[in-house]
This record gives C-alpha cells, structure tokens and sequence, in this order.
C-alpha cells in the first residue's frame, strides 16, 4: 500500500502528558486525597465540555476553584496546567523523519490551553500541515466524525493514511474507519512498528 499521509494523536504519543503530576500537586496543596481531587479535576461531563470548546478556559477554572476552594489564581492554573506537557523527543524525532516523505497530520482529543502551548513551545508541531483538535471542532475521539474530519481535511481515503495513537479504543475506531492503525504503546517499538506497516524513512 502507497501511504501519503501520517496522522499522529498528541498526548500519550507526541506529547508526554503527566498528569499524575498535576493531581500530586493539587491533592498536596488542598490536603485532599489524590482520587478525590481526580474525580474533580477530570469529571467526565466538565472535561468534556472542555475538550469539546463548549466552555471556555476561565469556565473551567471556576468550576475547579469553586469545586476545590482552589486558592490559585488563573494564571497560576494556566502555569500548572501546561507544565505537565512535555516533547516526546524519540517521537518527535521519528515526525521529523517522516516528514521527508510523507505529509503529516495532528488527531487530538485536547483543549484550548493545551493546544496553544503545544504549538507555542513545541518546535515539532511546524512539521504538521495541519490538525483536528476536539476543542476546535467540537467532536471527540471515539466519534467517527472526528476521523472523518481528519480525512476531509487530508484530502485522502482511509487506506492512504497511517494513523498513530496510544488509546486502544481511538486506534480501534481509527481501524473501524479503514486507517491502518498503530498503537503507540513505547516510543522504542513506534519506529519498527511504523517499519512493518510499509512506511520507508
């Protein structure tokens, strides 16, 4: 198969993503237990509205400060929340490969915060022609409509494209689509298994 476009999700693949980190910070500060400061900071219906650019960044500081008794300021969440991004450097060293032959594409379930500062402070995100954030175009992944976007805005069908993430139920609808899908599971095993799909860089 004669693949022209790679679509990489971010975080768990080209972004390290330590959450954990952020919930050890705040359950210390609040002298709450780490599960119940979990249960808040990432509560299903809140995040999502969040991911899906329902609500805006200051939206979801209130309702964390307020849920919380957070004493940050929102400047002080925005720090801590980005803080917990970091390059995948072996990754983004297989973007830059790639980049010679292939075309190349962004697949996030991600927010607004997040995705400015990737693309503010993240050199490899000049590699990408492009992307499809959740909090963009209000969808996120599983939905089928997410990937449908990420092939419109390609201009490829599903076999032309190699799509890369970390979760197995993203990389199964990915697989459900007609992309021929990878799961990123260490960044060590990403290249052969970008190697064994017929993929040359």
């Amino acid at each position: 198969m004669s693949y022209t476009w790679v679509i990489f999700d971010l975080g768990g693949v080209v972004v390290d993503c330590e959450a954990d980190e952020l919930l050890h910070w705040m359950s210390r500060l609040l002298n709450r237990s780490w599960d119940e400061v979990q249960a808040i900071v990432y509560q299903p219906q809140l995040l999502g509205a969040f991911e899906r650019g329902r609500i805006s960044p200051q939206a979801y500081y209130r309702q964390l400060h307020q849920q919380l008794e957070l004493p940050w300021t929102y400047e002080q969440f925005v720090q801590a929340w980005n803080s917990i991004l970091r390059e995948n450097r072996p990754v983004s060293q297989l973007v830059r490969q790639l980049h010679s032959r292939y075309r190349l594409m962004a697949l996030s379930n991600t927010n607004v915060l997040h995705l400015e500062h990737m693309t503010a402070t993240m050199p490899v995100f000049s590699l990408f022609e492009g992307w499809v954030a959740s909090c963009e175009v209000g969808v996120c992944k599983p939905d089928p409509r997410i990937y449908h976007l990420a092939l419109q805005r390609s201009g490829v069908e599903p076999e032309q494209a190699v799509y890369i993430d970390d979760r197995p139920e993203f990389v199964k609808a990915g697989c459900e689509m007609g992309l021929t899908t990878i799961r990123c599971e260490q960044p060590h095993t990403l290249e052969m298994a970008l190697r064994n799909a017929g993929l040359v860089f």
